[in-house]
């Protein structure tokens, strides 16, 4: 180290040339994190500038030493400006896309090799280990600058010519000349001490082996998809084939890189050419990148039989991209979520929530003509609806009106897709999800939407716990977060994140966003007040589960890969006496001798879709699963044979008795579950024994009146006739939620739940629904020739300043009425006094 102190001390150029290396990097990555396009672009310049800057100082050193004979120049000085000139160059990519921005590893492999260079260059001073660790690194470090030298080849020619204008293009020999200058300093070593070169060659092979490895696989992978797809057509599957890919294949970076490529990921043409083919599709949105692998896998092998569509469908259901695939009319990429307000306020003696999330938007783009789209998915707790919408236009906050989801799609896409003006949207999603869309987001101000969110509280043992909707979106990272927090009653043991401060009654923090966190307290007794609108009135009670006697005649075993050996085992053996049958392609019955075989191939499936039209007797059956969070959702499955089959089998009213084992449901279970498919029951395999050991199971206590949310450990009932209002308004839109859910799962696929009386309960409880959604619109003329319209015995969209007491029809009659009889008592009073 003290040679090296020295040297530094001795040559000046270095020294300078190493701390404007540091302080380019820590530019080039500020400027990366924060995304604003004129703040990239200003790195560049900067860049640019002392990458010039050092290429004088190196050039006149070297004049002065040793004339016109720059080969005679320090290798160091050569060294040092070449990597301030790679940093340029990634910054000028920024500006000029000709790649992708890097993988994660590739990023790694980028700087690792650059400061290797940066050792290497003076090599004398190094002795030992880090002398030979640093050229491996550096035989790794010229396998990467061959790459990008053979990259970017194509461009050579137009390069040269560019250079006699503003010498910019010069950025795209500097891999060439940093693979020869690497090359030198190898060989140089390699010539006073052959282990350095060997370690080299080492370093520059065991990526080309690495590299070979993944071609391998991803080759296997690749006809393994193939293969699937075939055997899929060969047995006329009822489910699409890229269903049976997806259940089939391994969850690796491999196969995700094989779904990925030319949607995420840069790929080779179908011509071979590196460069001028292949661009990702803006069809999925996630942030386009530069792998290598993925290259040079494209140039190799050809793509599996899937197209676009099938591809998406498999990343939606594998790796939880359903955001990155929403449709959408116009980009979002220059957009990022700059403030979020989260207004909550806990009603513990009711067991429910209300929560008002802000968020503020900004358009990082240049150009001022660029409007953009905002898409968000939010993940909201289970049983939870969302009961407001609010757009910002022209500064003035805009309320939402509820109509159809087919009229408010329509009127949005017809607005943002022709006219390009204001309008907001909320649709329900599957899987505990909703999705808002707010258009335009243009560089001239920044853009603001509220939703409410009427969530019920998770009862867990004696605590409640509310849990925060996060959401996918445009990046917020940095978004400032604020905080607020109050109670209609005062809780017990309130648990809360230490950030919060107490003011009053009240809590409040301030702090970046976060997306997960959560708060607990303890569950007081429920209230019995109700909350009463439309000469009904509707009150909470506590749901404790109760049993009725069943004995099952055949018992169906929903078996994947996040079962255990051991728990196949152990349910079977406590099934003894009774058949068990589990489904491959057909049913299939479950005995001694095919056990351990029928676990080893229903264990492969990353997950699975029993088809419930094969449960012979409904009634007399239970159906046992364990699952984890990946499969489709059920409207993925729309059109398929297998939608077909489960919607026949549900129109005539059963439910099927549903055990998990565990507490996770997969997307396809949870939206049955929702749609009240199953009766439902969860636990343990000891639990599960002692049912069946009492010949019991839970019983099912909704009705016409009353639904329950067994999360929340509460029972929603309604009765006629009673007037107390105290109740906070949001009984009713849960209650009108999970009622809307229970009455459209037999005709899901249909349809045919589009009802006028099921749209007639989402509209008295203000609630986005599979049938409803929330739209705002700029002027009441767009309401109008759409068709939508305020609906008078509505609660309308909740707010936090709502008292829950919400007037009866005749009671706004009544108080229309007075207010006319007085109005028109002042006005004659008034005429009279002026005549006299």
């Amino acid at each position: 180290m003290k040679n090296i102190g020295a040297y530094l001390q001795q040559d000046k150029v270095t020294t300078a040339g190493l701390g404007l290396i540091v302080l380019s990097a820590i530019i080039f990555v500020i400027t990366g994190i924060y995304g604003h396009s004129n703040a990239a672009f200003g790195a560049f310049i900067g860049n640019y500038i002392l990458s010039l800057g050092v290429l004088v100082a190196v050039l006149v050193v070297t004049i002065q030493k040793h004339g016109w004979r720059y080969s005679r120049g320090k290798a160091e000085h050569t060294v040092v400006l070449l990597v301030l000139w790679f940093i340029s160059a990634f910054a000028l990519n920024r500006e000029m896309n000709v790649f992708d921005d890097s993988a994660d590893w590739l990023s790694i492999w980028v700087v690792v090799s650059s400061v290797a260079l940066l050792l290497a260059m003076r090599y004398q001073l190094l002795s030992g280990i880090p002398k030979y660790f640093t050229f491996f690194l550096l035989g790794a470090g010229l396998l990467l600058f061959a790459y990008y030298a053979f990259y970017l080849l194509p461009l050579y020619v137009l390069s040269v010519i560019g250079i006699l204008a503003i010498g910019i293009s010069l950025h795209t020999f500097i891999p060439l000349c940093l693979g020869i200058i690497t090359t030198v300093i190898i060989i140089k070593a390699g010539r006073e001490d052959k282990a350095v070169l060997y370690t080299a060659i080492a370093g520059f092979v065991l990526p080309v082996i690495a590299a070979g490895v993944f071609l391998f696989c991803w080759n296997q992978q690749s006809r393994r998809i193939n293969h699937i797809i075939n055997q899929n057509t060969l047995n006329e599957g009822k489910l699409p084939a890229w269903i049976a890919v997806s259940r089939e294949i391994d969850k690796s970076p491999v196969a995700e890189r094989i779904l990925k490529a030319g949607l995420v990921y840069h790929e080779v043409s179908s011509a071979g050419n590196f460069f001028f083919g292949g661009m990702p599709s803006q069809s999925f949105d996630e942030r386009k990148q530069h792998d290598p692998l993925v290259v040079l896998a494209t140039l190799f092998f050809e793509k599996p039989n899937l197209d676009e569509t099938e591809r998406v469908n498999i990343l939606k259901a594998m790796y939880n991209s359903r955001h990155q695939a929403q449709e959408r009319l116009w980009s979002g990429d220059k957009l990022q979520t700059i403030s979020v307000i989260s207004n909550v306020k806990l009603y513990p003696q009711y067991r429910l929530a209300y929560t008002e999330k802000t968020l503020t938007i900004r358009n990082n783009s240049e150009s001022k003509w660029s409007n953009q789209e905002a898409i968000y998915t939010f993940h909201l707790p289970e049983g939870t609806a969302v009961s407001s919408l609010s757009l910002w236009i022209n500064g003035k906050e805009e309320k939402s009106r509820l109509t159809t989801k087919a009229k408010a799609d329509s009127a949005y896409k017809t607005v943002v897709g022709v006219e390009q003006r204001d309008p907001s949207v909320v649709h329900w999603q599957e899987g505990n999800t909703i999705n808002v869309r707010v258009f335009p987001c243009g560089t001239e101000e920044n853009r603001k939407f509220r939703i409410g969110i009427t969530s019920p509280l998770r009862l867990d043992g004696k605590r409640l716990v509310y849990e925060n909707a996060w959401f996918d979106g445009p990046f917020a990272t940095t978004a400032l977060e604020t905080l607020q927090l109050s109670f209609s009653s005062k809780p017990t043991n309130l648990d809360l994140p230490a950030i919060f401060k107490q003011t009053g009654d009240t809590y409040t923090a301030d702090r970046t966003y976060q997306p997960g966190w959560k708060i607990s307290c303890d569950a007081p007794p429920l209230t019995n007040t109700a909350f009463a609108f439309a000469d009904t009135a509707y009150k909470v009670s506590s749901y404790q589960q109760q049993y009725e006697s069943f004995t099952p005649t055949a018992v169906y075993l929903d078996v994947n890969s996040a079962w255990t050996a051991e728990e196949f085992k152990v349910v079977y053996a406590k099934l003894q006496g009774l058949p068990v049958y589990v489904y491959y392609d057909k049913l299939i019955k479950v005995t001694d001798d095919n056990l351990g075989s029928l676990y080893e191939m229903l264990s492969s499936q990353n997950f699975s879709l029993f088809p419930l039209n094969e449960i012979r007797v409904p009634e007399s059956a239970l159906l046992i699963t364990k699952s984890g969070d990946t499969s489709p959702n059920l409207s993925d499955l729309e059109g398929s044979a297998f939608a077909t089959d489960l919607t026949n089998y549900l129109k005539t009213p059963k439910q099927i008795r549903l055990y998990n084992i565990g507490s996770q449901l997969s997307p396809y279970l949870k939206a049955l579950k929702e749609l009240r498919v199953f009766g439902y029951a969860d636990g343990t395999t000891e639990e599960l024994a002692a049912m069946l050991n009492k010949h019991r199971f839970v019983r099912n206590q909704e009705n016409d009146s009353t639904v329950v949310i067994d999360n929340a450990g509460l029972m929603i009932q309604k009765a006629p006739g009673q007037k107390i209002t105290e109740a906070p308004d949001h009984l009713l839109r849960l209650f009108a939620y999970n009622d809307i859910m229970k009455k459209v799962g037999a005709d899901y696929f249909r349809h045919d739940y589009v009802q006028p009386q099921t749209i007639a309960e989402a509209e008295q409880g203000y609630i986005v629904s599979p049938v409803s959604s929330m739209i705002v619109l700029e002027t009441a003329k767009d309401y109008e020739r759409f068709g939508i319209y305020e609906n008078k015995n509505s609660l309308k969209n909740a707010s936090m300043k709502s008292s829950g007491a919400v007037p009866e029809p005749q009671e706004w009659m009544l108080m229309i009425l007075a207010g006319t009889i007085v109005a028109t008592f002042i006005y004659k009073r008034k005429k009279a006094v002026t005549q006299v």
